[in-house]
């Protein structure tokens, strides 16, 4: 250990999207800042997801008639360290800002041991310390699997070519942005799930877009599956599907794209006091504080926050707070949109289905859906698999969900995620003048379908809102209405 102890504002551990958020934000603001990564610069976002995923989903769309699989990944990697040695020497010329490699732990609340590449430990203490380690890719063992032929999102962008046939063990946000990818340069793609429709975690009419969707792209889906073993001789990926053995032949590469594991478990925790669970996060306030005062977190490793955006929001937030404590930090934290570019793409922002039964009466809540093929842009654009569909408290016209599948569904989730945030009522999106043809109409549509039904039959809605509106929501095993959640707890 370093004789040397070096002092400092504010140190944090991990130079991802939210760190880098917090370590230059505050450096910009005069306070001296210690930022600690063991890796890259830039985080996940830069060197294994965003970056690289979306610039390969773009030149597999521009390839899509002649793919050349080489040049694209070749391309991606290029594109994708050009940017992660611009933010590398940009943290370098931020003044006040002081970049050390090495992997940290608590020796206490205020204090941190930095093991360095070269094995040598220095010691760093700090007023307000900021964790923000991101997460990692949940690995399955499946016997027989050569590790070379076993992907996550950290290797599949270090490939020289694309997989001839690549199973792919998930059927999240990397499972189905890779499938379409892959399948544009070539690959004959194979994807497993253990549930019984792919993306669990959204409502049922986005799994059944995207099972139409992945299969006219000649994608096959297996349900209720799991890998059972690989033979490398023969190639063939043996697994069982709905109780029955089945063996897919010739693969030559399985993508595994399971979840994701917090970093949390070389920062030996205990020591600095911050409550936390393995399986949820570290426990953080809507200002990212921990129970231990000067202590944050951001990013994966809290329960709320899941993307490179969020742990962006989350990090600017905890700058106000150290930077300006005296500043009132009462707003809960916010929603954050979900944004997955498959073909079509996937939006989605506010409470779950699960969140608002358990919130509101059904007989308060109407589900209204558009198809986004039934716009003028949409026909023009031959259009499929695509709809808005958005929950709305009946009479107010308060929105309370949406979801979007669709082209540029990531764009257009935008203006009701201002909606949701804002209580910006669907009689306002109502009367909005929208550009045509464009597929936002269907947001328009949308909220024109809600006007329609409500306006005219007032003298059964205003006795309807007014009978839910209180009404103890129904609850399972006769458990009790639960308490009023806060927009954050609501995301966890």
């Amino acid at each position: 250990m370093s004789d040397v102890t070096r002092t400092y504002s504010s140190v944090v551990i991990g130079a991802g999207s939210g760190g880098l958020t917090v370590a230059i934000g505050l450096a910009a603001l005069g306070r001296r800042v210690a930022l600690i990564e063991g890796h890259h610069v830039g985080g996940d976002c830069t060197n294994v997801g965003c970056v690289p995923s979306k610039t390969l989903i773009h030149l597999a769309d521009e390839q899509l008639h002649d793919p050349d699989s080489r040049a694209v990944l070749a391309k991606v990697q290029a594109k994708r360290n050009h940017l992660r040695d611009e933010e590398t020497q940009h943290v370098a010329d931020t003044p006040n800002l002081n970049l050390i490699k090495g992997w940290a732990r608590f020796l206490e609340p205020k204090r941190l041991a930095v093991t360095q590449p070269d094995g040598t430990t220095i010691e760093i203490t700090a007023d307000n310390i900021v964790i923000a380690t991101g997460s990692r890719p949940r690995r399955i063992d499946i016997p027989g699997l050569p590790a070379e032929r076993a992907l996550t999102n950290e290797t599949i962008f270090e490939q020289e070519e694309a997989p001839r046939h690549m199973v792919i063990v998930g059927s999240g946000v990397i499972a189905m942005e890779m499938a379409f990818a892959f399948r544009k340069l070539g690959t004959a793609v194979t994807m497993i799930t253990r549930g019984p429709r792919v993306m669990s975690s959204a409502i049922p009419e986005v799994a059944a877009a995207m099972h139409a969707a992945l299969t006219e792209w000649g994608v096959t889906v297996y349900y209720n599956a799991t890998p059972s073993a690989y033979d490398s001789a023969t190639e063939a990926l043996h697994i069982q599907a709905s109780d029955l053995p089945v063996d897919i032949p010739g693969v030559d590469r399985v993508l595994l794209a399971t979840g994701r594991v917090r970093n949390l478990e070389k920062l030996d925790l205990e020591r600095s006091g911050v409550e936390f669970d393995p399986k949820q996060g570290i426990a953080v306030d809507s200002y990212g504080q921990t129970n231990v005062r000067g202590i944050y977190a951001i990013g994966d490793v809290t329960p709320t926050s899941h993307f490179t955006h969020s742990a962006n929001a989350q990090g600017r937030r905890v700058v106000q707070r150290i930077a300006f404590p005296w500043l009132l930090a009462r707003s809960p934290e916010p929603f954050y949109p979900s944004a997955i570019y498959s073909d079509p793409e996937i939006a989605g922002v506010g409470l779950t289905p699960e969140q608002i039964a358990q919130k509101y009466h059904p007989g308060l809540i109407k589900k209204m859906r558009f198809d986004l093929g039934k716009t003028d842009r949409g026909y023009t654009d031959s259009v499929r698999h695509s709809f808005v569909i958005l929950y709305v408290v009946r009479l107010t016209g308060r929105i309370l969900s949406a979801t979007i599948v669709g082209p540029q569904a990531s764009a257009m989730i935008s203006l009701l995620n201002l909606a949701i945030s804002q209580r910006i009522s669907i009689y306002k999106l109502y009367s909005m003048v929208f550009p045509y043809p464009t597929l936002s109409e269907g947001i328009k549509k949308t909220a024109d379908t809600f006007v329609r039904e409500t306006l005219p039959n007032l003298k059964a809605e205003i006795p309807a809102y007014l009978r839910y509106r209180w009404a103890t929501p129904p609850q399972p095993n006769g458990q009790p209405e639960p308490r009023e959640q806060t927009m954050a707890e609501a995301q966890k």
